[in-house]
């Protein structure tokens, strides 16, 4: 008896706009948070948390022109170009091809880069255009994490991670080895993987899955993506989200560790965020709701406001909290004084900058080359 494979749907145009959203809000909260960074303050204290304040005001550590993002955003640019091109992120000539594109950026376009990053890119520069530079890469990345004792996990793999989660979107394992496998090129800790893993399986869920009916967020959940987690590492992640330190009872608790530069931190500062966005969104008129666009543009503001003003690396927090937003509301929950000015490298074709429909292409394109 034969079978006959029965053909999957295309995605609806609600999947379509969640994943031109990846990219497109993960931008937005790392604009936002550039001027906030590492105890930087900019003199006026907003950042769009209500309609009709744009404060993506530039600065910080770049230093950036207003509405310009930071590494986060250029490192996952370069993902989604190999990405966007259906290639297996775990084959050797796409992690070759990402390898190169992060030695490329490093010489030349990277505005800002994290210590660990810029170690291990600048022990391999020299074996650009090899056939093996990525296990370069990540035996650099291994040496790394040797010198270190062991404790290597910085937010520098997370915070390009977002766009993975586009990757196969039908598919949580090969999802959660690509997410994998990118985050070994520099960060070779297990916790930097687990992660990326967590916050991937977030997004393709929430892009995989129905759109927002307009009730509260429940788009980040960490606890749902753990069986991708080795199982030998699955308590320490589950009890940090049920009952530990980034439980959501503590989602205003002043005893948050100050600084996000380990990836756990980073994760669960996100993650608060959502708790936090649904705390502030409980207190909105009954009207809030009628208005399903506006809402989603007034929770997508209450969610990055808590993540650039609740962390010391704000602009990458903002962005990890940005990507799986936008998996969750779309791009059409961006408001448009954000969209209009968010910009940055690297370029594109014609030596210009990136915009917001080049992130949204992106996306798109990550997401449909990842169904067939």
């Amino acid at each position: 008896m034969s079978t006959r494979e029965v053909p999957t749907p295309p995605p609806s145009a609600s999947q379509i706009d969640r994943a031109e959203g990846v990219l497109l809000t993960q931008a937005c909260g790392d604009a936002l948070g550039v001027p906030w960074e590492l105890g930087h303050r900019p003199a006026d204290g907003g950042c769009g948390s209500r309609p009709g304040e744009a404060h993506m005001q530039g600065g910080g550590l770049g230093p950036y022109s207003p509405g310009e993002w930071s590494d986060d955003t250029q490192m996952a640019v370069i993902i989604a170009r190999v990405a966007a091109t259906g290639a297996d992120l775990t084959s050797r000539p796409a992690l070759d091809a990402v390898a190169d594109g992060f030695i490329d950026w490093y010489e030349s376009a990277a505005s800002d880069i994290g210590a660990q990053t810029r170690a291990v890119l600048g022990a391999v520069a020299h074996h650009r255009g090899e056939p093996d530079v990525s296990a370069r890469m990540r035996r650099a990345a291994c040496d790394y994490h040797k010198t270190s004792g062991g404790r290597s996990a910085g937010n520098g793999a997370l915070m390009r991670n977002g766009v993975i989660g586009l990757t196969r979107l039908r598919d949580p394992r090969a999802t959660a080895l690509a997410a994998r496998a990118v985050a070994a090129l520099t960060h070779a800790d297990p916790l930097a993987a687990d992660s990326c893993v967590i916050q991937a399986e977030m997004i393709r869920a929430n892009v995989a899955g129905p759109a927002w009916q307009g009730l509260p967020l429940n788009g980040a959940n960490p606890l749902a993506a753990l069986a991708l987690v080795p199982e030998e590492r699955r308590a320490y992640w589950h009890d940090l989200f049920d009952g530990g330190v980034y439980d959501p009872m503590n989602w205003d608790w002043p005893g948050l560790p100050a600084t996000d530069g380990f990836t756990v931190d980073a994760l669960g500062k996100a993650y608060l965020s959502f708790i936090s966005a649904n705390r502030a969104a409980a207190s909105m008129p009954a009207t809030f709701h009628e208005n399903r666009a506006e809402a989603g543009s007034t929770w997508l503001r209450l969610i990055l406001t808590r993540a650039v003003h609740s962390s010391d690396d704000s602009d990458t927090v903002a962005a990890i909290a940005g990507a799986v937003a936008g998996s969750y509301l779309g791009a059409c929950a961006v408001p448009s004084e954000w969209a209009d000015k968010v910009h940055g490298l690297p370029t594109g074709e014609d030596g210009e900058p990136l915009h917001a429909a080049d992130l949204r292409e992106l996306g798109r394109a990550t997401a449909l080359a990842g169904l067939t």
